[in-house]
């Protein structure tokens, strides 16, 4: 087996040019052996000059650690755990980018209010080697799902389930969380895979995520993780990514946070490759939605019903299926329980009320949803604008009719 430095090294080799188009760089660094976990030092790079170091908690003096730099401010990429306990026994250790609110849109997109108001003007560029930077964060989404799916209530959706395909992975937080679910369901073996995929631009981060955790993840069970670029729309991409898993459709496609861009021409195209990628008669499809501007990332569902599918909610689902839903403490609070034609909408009452019944605290202050404004979204703590998001993320359910 590789030691941990000659896997980093492994990925370098492979991924070198990709990280010098993206800006990244990965260096070697050698931990003093008088160092122990936490422990800061100085390390002077022939090329970068100095930059202070931290010994992670997995390294000690004599070993070589490895950073990912972004060469174009220097600064190291942060990293994020997500504790898949008590339901699943994996701590996922995700390499983001530590970017500021600003460096990614943030100030633009907390521009929503009360119900069935939208306010952002965020606009996206196409071009697939760039980057707005939301691909490198793991968002409060994406923990949600990574929650929900190792959680009782999903079992029942993913149960023999051995072909998984994550759609705009990010950091991978989703689709390595609901991977380690199918490795542990009884039913995946050498033939099963999981595809994580994304535009080219975010594969090295989400490659070297996969690879720093997909041995606690598939745990033994012969479950294959592999990540794929993949642009919605794009049947190229979508037929290779399909040679990838035997060119066979997948019984089980996931995703979080997926309507950020709500351009009706991206929903679109995200409906198309979940219909030319999911297995007809045996595919479930599982999404969180944060929901920000409401009717417009409605045309999602709205073309997938075109499209001969139903979506509900991932809890009704799987009580559907089961003709009992067991019941989970969820620590985020009880989840909204409006289906997606109401969410948000002027015209639904239910909408109205849930927005004037829902309360949190805004730096200590309570307030409910529809009291919030923009302007308190942009001095929001970050654990109060955690619980915001929140606020706005449902679990969704969808298969063809």
């Amino acid at each position: 087996m590789a030691t941990p430095s000659e896997e980093m090294k492994q990925f370098a080799e492979k991924n070198a040019e990709q990280l010098a188009n993206d800006g990244l760089r990965l260096i070697s660094i050698p931990i003093p052996a008088d160092k122990v976990p936490g422990d800061e030092f100085t390390y002077v790079h022939e090329e970068l000059g100095e930059m202070e170091v931290v010994v992670p908690e997995d390294h000690k003096g004599g070993d070589t650690m490895e950073l990912l730099l972004d060469e174009d401010d220097g600064e190291d990429i942060g990293s994020v755990e997500v504790d898949l306990t008590p339901h699943c026994d994996v701590n996922l250790n995700l390499v983001t980018f530590a970017l500021d609110d600003d460096e990614v849109g943030l100030d633009e997109k907390k521009e929503e209010g009360e119900g069935g108001e939208e306010g952002s003007d965020v606009e996206e560029d196409d071009d697939e080697d760039e980057t707005d930077g939301t691909n490198f964060m793991v968002w409060p989404a994406g923990i949600k799902m990574a929650g929900f799916v190792v959680s009782p209530t999903a079992k029942v959706l993913i149960k023999d389930k051995t072909s998984m395909l994550e759609l705009g992975s990010g950091c991978g937080v989703t689709g390595l969380a609901t991977a380690a679910a199918l490795a542990r369901d009884g039913r995946s073996n050498s033939s099963a895979r999981a595809i994580l995929t994304d535009l080219p631009v975010a594969l090295p981060v989400l490659t070297k995520n996969i690879r720093e955790n997909e041995e606690a993840v598939s745990a033994g069970s012969g479950l294959k993780i592999s990540a794929a670029a993949l642009a919605w729309g794009d049947d190229d991409q979508a037929k290779e990514v399909l040679g990838a898993a035997g060119g066979s459709k997948f019984d089980l496609i996931v995703g979080s946070d997926l309507l950020f861009s709500s351009e009706k021409d991206t929903m679109v195209a995200l409906s198309k490759t979940i219909d030319s990628l999911l297995d007809p008669e045996t595919g479930t499809i599982l999404m969180a939605t944060r929901w920000r501007e409401y009717d417009e990332e409605r045309v999602f569902f709205e073309e997938m019903e075109r499209l001969g599918y139903e979506f509900v909610l991932a809890s009704q689902r799987s009580e559907a299926l089961r003709g009992s839903v067991e019941e989970v403490e969820d620590p985020d609070g009880k989840e909204c329980a409006l289906p997606w034609q109401e969410f948000g909408s002027e015209k639904s009452e239910a909408s109205k009320k849930y927005f004037a019944e829902t309360k949190f605290e805004v730096n200590g202050e309570e307030r409910c949803l529809s009291e919030v404004g923009p302007e308190d979204l942009l001095g929001m703590e970050e654990g109060d604008f955690d619980k915001y998001e929140l606020t706005h993320v449902q679990i969704y359910a969808g298969y063809k009719k």
